[in-house]
């Protein structure tokens, strides 16, 4: 009699059969799979927060290679049915991070939606999609197994959760939960700029500061190096703006006011023995800008100039003997410079629009802008006012020089690629390059600052112009993420159907993960119940429905249910906690229209009969 060992089938040694995941390793594929997601997530919330923590590992070699090659066996059979995707998106996220580094350094460092929509930040995406949609095609290989219990298909699930994240990650821009601007708009405000450091090469770009509603700008080093000036500025409605002094370690730590009695303070300039700081300043007697210096540990200013009319701190002499400045009190903007003390002013320029003044390190040149030629263009000159030439050729505006500590490079500011970016160039003009290179980022007008050393730059920005103020904006921005998001919710539950891993209480926990993940980005906590409610209202649907390939009718029924349930309840939650501010029409229509995206996607997953089916001739 045949046992039952004997009775099976042989296999040969040089041809093993590939294994079918167990429970077990679906589980501990789900939950590192979890953290990855999570890990991106973290990464995303720290870039929208001001930190640039990065966040991105790879931990699932161990679990893909703890499965033990078999004697004779290729990898593809070692690993489970399913999983040989996830093991070729470990190696392309490996790839990716690679290529991700050479493109920070080839052109720079990725703000705002540049950086989700990076090319090789697409290929992160891509990989990471493959690793957390092992355990569903696992699932796919073997649906026996997952379709016994409803605990078995929870690894499944939690893979269309995830991919569903990845696919909102990455189009965060327009998603409800991120920007709700079907909201009552709130009051618009000033775009609020940040202070960055970036090598003079253009690498290493770092945020300093983080605006918290204020606006940070008109960075400038110390003398030594060790700590950065700049002003921190709010917005007052029917008011004059604050801006006061502040005093930072190099590395953005230790912020200290250095201003006392409140003012709107402009482009504080460490003098070079480091004992005070010079500031430009609006006076409220005279409605006109005055010069003066602060002490370097902080008080009021000294007066230098009178205030009759705008004069405007450009830079110290290299001795520290001499401010140089830029003022209208004789018609146009001319060049001054003029003792600390306040005597002895004289008068460098002529001709239209000249400012924006830098003294050279051996105090032989002076660099400024002058709009002499139509266009404002970079000049050099002594320090008498003598030798003017003009030091840059281009067809857009150059300006806000500024030279290095050594004299042998100079920076500034120019438009000439569509956006203000900043560049830095030889002293002679030559070997122009963006060290910025990107157009995510607004810059502060201001001028870029030079570390003692020479090897960093130190500037301000602005990566998020506000759009609130602009009703079209508000509305076409908002209803086009939601038909996104719908379009990408339904497509995940059809995928879901189609392969017979959406049992019911998926739709919760595929919504509701999401918006958990997806609401930390901007703190948007107050709108994840009314996503958990959706989710088990579409729980219910699945229930009574019960939709299956077999009855399209239930598919269809299906698919435009969910994301009216989702966004009707995505709208009762802004009226409950900040208000609607979209008319009837508008948040309506939105609904429908993700309605009927639901039901066209229907027809792609489940097509009417006779469609799959070729007409022979």
């Amino acid at each position: 009699m045949a046992t039952q060992a004997s009775a099976r089938p042989s296999v040969p040694r040089s041809r093993p059969i590939q294994r079918q995941a167990s429970t077990r390793f679906d589980w501990a594929m789900a939950i590192l799979s979890t953290v990855l997601v999570g890990g991106f997530y973290l990464d995303l919330w720290a870039h929208a927060h001001g930190r640039t923590d990065n966040t991105f590992f790879t931990p699932w070699h161990a679990v893909l290679y703890s499965r033990a090659w078999r004697r004779g066996a290729s990898w593809r059979q070692s690993l489970p049915a399913g999983y040989g995707l996830s093991l070729l998106g470990v190696g392309l996220f490996v790839l990716g991070g690679a290529a991700d580094l050479v493109w920070h350094v080839l052109f720079g460092v990725e703000f705002s939606v540049d950086a989700l929509l990076s090319p090789t930040h697409l290929v992160l995406a891509a990989a990471g999609l493959l690793i957390v949609t092992g355990s569903l095609r696992a699932a796919w290989h073997d649906p026996l197994r997952t379709s016994r219990q409803w605990l078995p298909r929870i690894p499944a699930v939690l893979s269309l959760a995830l991919a569903l994240s990845i696919f909102t990650g990455f189009t965060q821009f327009v998603h409800p939960l991120v920007d709700p601007y079907a909201q009552v708009s709130p009051l618009a405000s000033s775009a609020r700029s940040e202070i960055y450091l970036v090598d003079a090469d253009g690498a290493h770009q770092t945020r300093l500061t983080i605006s918290h509603g204020a606006s940070d700008a008109s960075p400038a080093f110390s003398a030594d190096g060790a700590f950065v000036v700049f002003t921190r500025s709010r917005a007052i409605a029917g008011r004059d703006p604050v801006a006061d002094v502040f005093r930072m370690a190099a590395d953005g730590s230790d912020v200290t006011r250095l201003s006392r009695a409140p003012r709107w303070y402009l482009g504080p300039l460490p003098s070079p023995d480091g004992q005070s700081v010079g500031v430009s300043f609006f006076r409220q007697d005279t409605r006109k800008w005055s010069i003066g210096l602060l002490p370097a540990t902080g008080g009021d200013p000294r007066l230098l100039t009178d205030g009759q009319s705008n004069d405007i701190l450009d830079g110290f002499s290299p001795d520290g003997t001499r401010l140089l400045f830029h003022s209208d009190r004789e018609g146009d903007d001319q060049i001054y410079t003029i003792g600390v003390d306040g005597s002895g002013r004289s008068r460098l320029t002529s001709g239209p629009a000249n400012w924006g003044g830098s003294w050279s390190a051996d105090g032989q040149t002076i660099a400024f802008n002058s709009n002499r030629t139509g266009r404002l263009q970079i000049f050099t000159m002594s320090p008498d006012g003598s030798n003017q030439r003009r030091l840059l050729t281009s067809n857009a505006d150059d300006w806000l020089p500024s030279w290095s500590p050594d004299g042998a490079k100079i920076a500034f500011n120019s438009n000439r690629g569509g956006h203000t970016q900043v560049y830095v160039a030889h002293a002679d003009g030559s070997a122009q390059q963006n060290v910025v290179q990107n157009s995510g980022v607004q810059l502060d007008a201001w001028v870029p600052g030079w570390s003692a050393d020479g090897r960093h730059l130190v500037y301000a920005a602005t990566t998020n112009l506000p759009a609130d103020a602009t009703p079209f904006v508000r509305q076409a921005l908002g209803a086009a993420g939601i038909i996104v998001q719908a379009a990408l919710l339904i497509g995940v539950l059809l995928l879901g159907l189609r392969g017979g891993t959406l049992p019911v209480g998926s739709v919760t926990l595929i919504i509701g993960l999401n918006a958990l993940l997806v609401s930390v980005l901007q703190d948007q906590y107050q709108l994840i119940p009314g996503a958990i409610l959706a989710g088990v209202l579409g729980d219910i649907l699945l229930w009574r429905l019960q939709p299956r390939i077999e009855r399209p009718g239930s598919i269809r029924l299906f698919s435009v249910a969910v994301p009216v349930i989702v966004y009707a309840c995505y709208f009762v939650s802004l009226q409950v906690t900040t208000g609607v501010g979209w008319s009837i029409h508008l948040w309506l229509g939105t609904i429908v229209v993700a309605g009927i995206i639901g039901l066209l996607l229907s027809y792609l997953a489940v097509p009417p009969a006779g469609v799959t089916t070729p007409v022979r001739a």
